[in-house]
């Protein structure tokens, strides 16, 4: 089973997911770019930051992904407030729809 096909045993779940997908995800007010290389080191690739709005980028993730430090200074030099919560909004709904996903497909 996919990802949507089990969210669409629960069609508000499939909904809720299609709409983060296009207003958050892949549209919003931070590249889809900078949130695509963001999502790529969240799925373990091994990533290389071209800039230093990338790399606060991924610090930011990490951060999230391991419960850690913000690097809160260095965030505010390249992102606004609204930019930090779509990217951190962004980072945590893939983290969890990987650690969720992994865990119903292993129940199988």
């Amino acid at each position: 089973m996919t990802g949507d096909d089990i969210r669409a045993l629960v069609p508000d779940a499939l909904a809720a997911h299609r709409l983060t997908v296009e207003t958050v995800l892949e549209s919003g007010i931070v590249d889809r770019e900078l949130k695509q290389l963001v999502f790529r080191a969240l799925a373990g690739e091994d990533v290389e930051p071209a800039n230093e709005r990338e790399r606060a980028a991924l610090d930011w993730a990490e951060a999230i992904e391991y419960d850690g430090e913000a690097p809160w200074e260095r965030l505010h030099q390249h992102f606004t407030d609204p930019e930090l919560v779509e990217l951190g909004y962004a980072t945590a709904y893939t983290l969890g729809q990987q650690h969720w996903l992994r865990t119903w497909k292993g129940a199988g």
